[in-house]
């Protein structure tokens, strides 16, 4: 038989009871803050986890070269350049320098659009599909749509680095028609961003005499850049007579 206790007995009891239940975690219940805290710490685990992603891409992944002056381009890959004139004759398409020799200027979108404004010729060396144009009319074989800066003309294939006697008369003469002789006309040269062919006719068409010359280096991505809408353009087709 048990021993039956005394009343004072009975209340210390459940009074331990309770002091023991209030001490052991109740797994089955959750305050009123629990799911609030568990959100945040989840919260917090995932963004630290979301920061170190991002801190070790940062780490891993390489940074993109910046512009480098045309000087150490020449200097790095001879081979690419002509000996005699110093344009680019291979791999146009790639990382332009920051620089251009005198009397061209370098200028970017912002300066291209006031150039414009003021009057300026745009001339869009951009190449054409295949660099072919038909011998029987001249005409470019564009397979796509090119858009351009407003009032461009384009004239495919002047930015080579060398150029045949047909595509120096076809550079040439449109200038002269285009400027009606005015070496002092302001003209504007561009293709897309990584593109040697402008920076090649920029220092061309300087050459020639031409005292207004600006390089837009980043061309028509530049432009796009600044919000300026592109337009549709059409070559000018090869004299073939």
């Amino acid at each position: 038989m048990g021993i039956p206790l005394r009343s004072d007995d009975t209340m210390s009891a459940k009074q331990t009871y309770r002091s023991n239940s209030t001490s052991i975690p109740d797994r089955g219940r959750r305050g009123p803050h629990t799911a609030a805290l568990r959100f945040v710490a989840a919260s917090f685990h995932s963004t630290s986890k979301l920061f170190a992603a991002l801190l070790l891409m940062l780490v891993i992944l390489p940074t993109p070269p910046s512009a480098a002056p045309y000087s150490e381009h020449q200097t790095k890959r001879p081979e690419l350049f002509d000996p005699e004139t110093g344009y680019r004759i291979a791999r146009q398409r790639a990382a332009t320098p920051d620089d251009i020799p005198p009397p061209a200027q370098l200028i970017g979108p912002e300066d291209a659009r006031a150039l414009l404004d003021q009057g300026a010729l745009a001339i869009d060396v951009f190449g054409a599909a295949q660099s072919r144009f038909d011998e029987l009319d001249g005409t470019w074989l564009v397979s796509e749509p090119r858009l351009s800066l407003p009032g461009a003309v384009w004239l495919p294939e002047t930015g080579r680095g060398t150029l045949t006697p047909v595509m120096q008369a076809y550079l040439f003469d449109n200038l002269a028609a285009l400027t009606n002789g005015n070496l002092a006309q302001p003209i504007v040269i561009f293709c897309i961003a990584d593109c040697w062919m402008s920076w090649n006719a920029a220092q061309r068409i300087a050459a020639a005499g031409y005292s207004q010359v600006y390089w837009f280096r980043l061309g028509t991505d530049g432009w796009q850049d600044i919000g300026a809408p592109l337009f549709p353009v059409a070559p000018i087709p090869v004299q073939t007579d």
